[in-house]
């Protein structure tokens, strides 16, 4: 990356010379080495390996969801490593529960639970080892710790359902609930404005709004707010100083060839049957309107996840591919051969194939290399320029000497530019006068420093600025004050068992509101309190300007016996079950933590995060 002043050299070999230091005896050679735990609770291990994929598994999980991958400085800066080893801490205790409780499964549960695993399968639905071992090669696990992590888990199961088995809400739970979500009013509302006064209401003199704005000081109140100044440096900062050569575009194309040719796919399902004359016999019930494919399925007990294949490719299928694949629209082909026999093929869906070219995937490749070198050069400037601060350089000094660019911002919250991150935003809520800046990442592996210039505290506005806006909320508040005078009567009217169309008012009325309905003409916010009133009651609503006078004509409770009330209620005492017995599995967890002990090798936990950088 070109600096406008590159950070002395001697700083980077004097950090590499004390990182060689520190490492000296250490294994680092991959997620071995003379380390094999990260933690341990009481005997129960957790090993480099299996934290290494969680964490990864979780940060995929955070990339995917967001659109961009997640570098490991910004999974630490959102806390996900210290919740994956949370998770998997928990986990441990209950093992480690299960193992002191003696809890084991044997050999046959364990082969039980591996020959169901989807992934383990062939196209005909058995159990393939090559694929099973195939699969745990790809994850890095040996055959017997895959099984002995499948043992721990069957063993941990058993301890979990004995110590949440019958657990449940009692009836009121979700009886309670319903009610309070079905409960539904019936009202009637009439809303009354200035021409409802006998005369308009007269703008307000400027003493009249010099006394409403010190009565209602706390109405002009300015927020206060930190004057920060910041230097921050991003991937898209420097993405045009980052240098790919037609080489790199080169390799990383072949690399990602799955991603530019796509071969053609179907979305198909296979019936298999016992012969060629039974086969050729259903589809031409088919062909003739006799019966469908899905009545073949059910004749036979069959569901569509049990003749599902998914998106294959034409070699997926072998002998079938070219009948499969010579339909040119969805529909039904066969028989032809399969690894259960003839079949019928149902074609659902048609995936062409796409490919692209090199020159078209150029700017894609371009974009990706040069953002992942972004965030590479970034991270690689974190240490240097924290030791540059801890050293007392300013913030201006290291804008000055990198890339980084400064800043200042009156900050009150979220806002556009550098404090849309959450965690500029943490940062700018703890940071104290007298603070040291620090490097910090963001979300998206930009990084920033602070520093606090100055705490504005939340002041009235000057009259003077906002008379304009203080002789409004004068008159508004008068006319709400005279409309009050008038809505109190009506309302005492109302419930003396006079009507609205009596007292001359044009009323809307609205049934079937519950909780969480939004009903034009009554005032937001308003509803939730109609359900303290009893029925025949009235009561007046404010709002900025106008006032709803409103009635309760009628309550409706939701029938506890209907189909869907038993629906929805089963749903809540399951969900409730399901936080109940979660609840008592974590106390357990920590119950077993404390007594066993927790011990987590941080070193560990380094050397798996210096391989994922």
């Amino acid at each position: 990356m070109a600096k406008k002043g590159k950070i002395s050299n001697i700083v980077v070999w004097v950090i590499l010379g004390l990182l060689i230091v520190g490492l000296a005896g250490f294994g680092t050679g991959n997620f071995g080495g003379t380390v094999r735990n990260v933690a341990t609770v009481g005997e129960t291990e957790i090993a480099l390996n299996t934290y290494g994929r969680a964490l990864r598994q979780e940060m995929t999980a955070q990339g995917n969801a967001r659109g961009t991958p997640l570098t490991l400085p910004e999974a630490q800066a959102a806390g996900l490593d210290t919740r994956v080893l949370q998770s998997l801490l928990a986990t441990a205790a209950l093992e480690e529960a299960a193992r002191d409780a003696g809890l084991s499964v044997g050999d046959a549960l364990v082969s039980q639970q591996v020959l169901t695993i989807p992934g383990f399968q062939g196209l005909d639905g058995s159990f393939d080892r090559e694929a099973y071992r195939f699969a745990l090669d790809q994850a890095g696990l040996s055959v017997t710790e895959f099984e002995d992590s499948v043992r721990a888990e069957l063993a941990r199961n058993l301890l979990q359902a004995a110590a949440v088995g019958g657990v449940t809400p009692l009836p009121a739970y979700s009886e309670a609930i319903y009610t309070y979500l079905g409960e539904a009013l019936s009202v009637t509302f009439a809303t009354l404005g200035e021409g409802d006064l006998d005369a308009p209401v007269p703008a307000p003199t400027d003493a009249q709004a010099q006394a409403y704005y010190d009565a209602n000081a706390d109405a002009f109140l300015r927020p206060g707010f930190k004057a920060i100044t910041y230097a921050w440096l991003t991937p898209d900062m420097i993405l045009d100083t980052i240098e790919v050569s037609d080489a790199d575009l080169r390799a990383a194309f072949d690399t990602r060839t799955e991603d530019f040719n796509v071969p053609a796919q179907r979305l198909v399902e296979r019936l298999g049957f016992p012969d060629d004359a039974a086969a050729t016999a259903a589809l031409e019930a088919i062909t003739a309107g006799g019966t469908d494919f899905d009545t073949l399925l059910a004749d036979r007990d069959l569901t569509i996840d049990d003749v599902d294949l998914g998106f294959v490719t034409q070699a997926d299928l072998g002998e079938a591919g070219d009948g499969v694949f010579g339909l040119e629209d969805t529909g039904v082909v066969g028989p032809l051969a399969s690894p259960i026999g003839p079949a019928l093929f149902r074609v659902n869906a048609i995936l062409n194939a796409r490919t692209t070219s090199f020159e078209d995937a150029r700017d894609t490749l371009r974009a990706d290399i040069a953002r992942t070198r972004a965030d590479g050069v970034i991270a690689s400037e974190i240490e240097p320029l924290d030791d540059l601060l801890a050293g007392g350089a300013t913030l201006e000094d290291i804008a000055a000497e990198s890339e980084m660019e400064l800043g200042s911002l009156d900050w009150r919250g979220p806002a556009p530019g550098i404090a849309s991150y959450a965690a500029f935003d943490s940062a700018a809520i703890a940071v104290q006068e007298g603070d040291f800046p620090e490097i910090i990442v963001a979300e998206d592996g930009s990084i920033f420093a602070l520093r606090l210039d100055d705490t504005v505290p939340a002041q009235v506005a000057p009259f003077d600025e906002i008379a304009e806006d203080v002789t409004e909320a004068t008159r508004n508040a008068a006319i709400r004050d005279a409309l009050t005078v008038r809505a109190d009567d009506i309302v005492i009217q109302l419930q003396n068992g006079a009507s609205f169309e009596d007292l001359a008012l044009a009323s809307t009325t609205r049934s079937g509101i519950t909780r969480g309905s939004a009903v034009e003409g009554i005032p937001a916010g308003s509803v939730a309190g109609l359900f303290d009133l009893n029925e025949g009651n009235a009561t007046l609503l404010e709002d900025t300007a106008s006032i709803t006078v409103l009635r309760l004509d009628a309550v409706t409770t939701p029938d506890q016996n209907a189909p869907e009330a038993q629906a929805l209620r089963t749903a809540l005492d399951q969900q409730a079950a399901q936080a109940m017995a979660q609840d008592i599995l974590s106390t357990l967890a920590r119950a077993v933590e404390a007594e066993a002990g927790i011990s987590i090798n941080q070193a560990a936990l380094n050397a798996v995060h210096s391989q994922m950088q």
